[in-house]
């Protein structure tokens, strides 16, 4: 158990929910973060970015996370069994280097529906003191929910500060490297870490009962009712309970405006108004559910296209914040007709994060994962990771999925174990076989993404067998871990 004091504060959560990201310090000593800097400097003149190995090659990197006001931040928006995904990146930005492109990680490969949830995050360190010349990474406040930006309108906040400054951010939040008109190098380390369990109490120092705008609010696009319906899960008492328990709660009432004024919204051209939209229709009741689920039907050829918003996706999420009550419109949609059917996916997302009261939902998801879209069977298999339950038929179907012949739909199987943890102990067999995964055909000498992320497969199967923890578990992992155990002080200048 982490000291609670360590644990962010009410006004640190509202700036993390509202503004997407929040600054931090340790008290490491300067010669420790120059240690850092040192190690990194060498690394990469003699051996070039050490990639997912940066941890093992600078092990000095193992201690920022081990530091209790990052270990109690991650675990404040997490939880407590928060886990490090297997990727992280050392980013070196030389002098003269010009602004990056805008952009919201795994943007290119991979399509997944962004959960407005915090089920991921990321954090940034600096080991070196940052200033607005020495090309530090520029994010978005406000952006982590909305799939379309105008650089003109959004702010654009440099992450400044001294050796030892880290950003914890939303995963989806939109970020880019600026320019480095300085004449000294720059260096930044990211980290992204996933919650394994949906919160049952508040996991930070909570004293507010309701949702509050942070007092420094930033002028970024209004999204009250989603930063409520954030706040509201993270409490443990998600806002469709509170809609349901206290009818003059502000969600009850939506945001004042008609049923048809918000489907109006929802299909217009403005998506942070299309957004919010959503949420105000997940606060009505089934007229709002209704509304919704005839915008999952809504004319969308590009529904996994990462540079626009389209009213699937949004009526999705708006379907997700309604509540238990929208699961038997959301069963039914599953077996719609849709222009484009990885709508499908969509649907499933939305169950997902009902948790276990979708329940009855899991036969029917089960048999989507027979889809030949690799979009619908990810959804359906991180939705079965968070339903949980019936863990009798769960288990199966994600311990197949293991074998699918989409690595993102493998690597999400194996998040889904990771989640199911002890329950998933008859998934064994099949995680021994995805620890060594790998793409047929698919030479490791062609491109440096040649594997095209199977690496994290075998990741992820590994903290599978670690949350499941029976014997048979780690007598599968222990030995794949000896094999691949990395030697921290063998480079090719130094190879005995």
């Amino acid at each position: 158990m982490i000291d609670s004091k360590y644990l962010l504060d009410d006004e640190q959560m509202a700036q993390f929910i509202a503004h997407g990201y929040l600054q931090l310090q340790t008290d490491f000593s300067p010669q420790f973060h120059q240690t850092v800097l040192h190690k990194m400097s060498e690394v990469y003149k003699q051996e070039g970015n050490p990639g997912n190995n940066l941890v093992p090659r600078i092990p000095e990197v193992q201690q920022i996370f081990d530091h209790p006001t990052i270990r109690g931040a991650l675990t404040s928006v997490l939880g407590p069994d928060y886990i490090m995904h297997a990727h992280r990146h050392g980013h070196y930005n030389r002098p003269g280097t010009s602004d990056g492109g805008w952009h919201k990680d795994n943007y290119w490969g991979n399509e997944k529906t962004r959960n407005h949830l915090p089920w991921s995050a990321m954090i940034f360190y600096y080991p070196q003191d940052v200033t607005g010349d020495m090309g530090p990474t520029g994010i978005m406040p406000g952006s982590q929910n909305r799939y379309k930006i105008n650089k003109e309108e959004e702010i654009n906040l440099p992450v400044v500060g001294k050796a030892g400054t880290f950003a914890l951010i939303t995963y989806d939040i939109w970020h880019r490297a600026t320019a480095n008109s300085s004449l000294n190098d720059r260096y930044m380390l990211k980290f992204l870490f996933f919650r394994l369990q949906a919160p049952k109490q508040p996991e930070w120092n909570n004293r507010r009962t309701e949702w509050q705008a942070p007092q420094n609010m930033l002028p970024v696009k209004d999204n009250s009712l989603l930063w409520e319906h954030v706040w509201s899960w993270m409490s443990g008492s998600p806002a469709w309970k509170s809609r349901s328990e206290q009818p003059g709660h502000l969600s009850a009432a939506g945001d004042g405006r008609s049923i048809d004024e918000l489907a109006q919204a929802l299909t217009g051209e403005d998506e942070n108004e299309a957004l919010n939209a959503a949420y105000a229709l997940a606060a009505t009741g089934q007229e709002g559910i209704s509304t919704l689920v005839n915008g999952l039907k809504r004319s969308a050829p590009d529904v996994v296209e990462p540079r626009s918003f389209s009213v699937p996706r949004l009526s999705a999420h708006g379907l997700a914040a309604a509540g238990p009550q929208a699961i038997p419109a959301l069963i039914e949609a599953l077996d719609a007709e849709y222009e484009n059917s990885d709508v499908r996916g969509l649907v499933a997302y939305a169950l997902g994060e009902m948790g276990e009261h979708a329940g009855p939902a899991v036969p029917r998801l089960i048999e989507l994962l027979q889809e030949e879209s690799a979009f619908i069977r990810q959804h359906v298999v991180e939705a079965l990771g968070m339903i949980k339950q019936p863990a009798s038929l769960i288990v199966p179907a994600v311990s197949k999925a293991l074998q699918d012949k989409d690595q993102y739909v493998r690597f999400t199987a194996g998040l889904a174990l990771a989640r199911l943890g002890p329950e998933a102990k008859e998934a064994v067999p099949a995680l021994r076989h995805a620890l060594y995964d790998s793409d047929i055909g698919v030479s490791m000498l062609s491109t440096p993404k040649a594997d095209q992320g199977s690496r994290y497969v075998s990741a992820i199967a590994a903290t599978a067998l670690q949350r499941i923890r029976t014997n048979e578990a780690l007598d599968v992992l222990l030995p794949y871990l000896q094999t691949a155990r990395w030697c921290p002080v063998t480079t090719k200048v130094s190879t005995y």
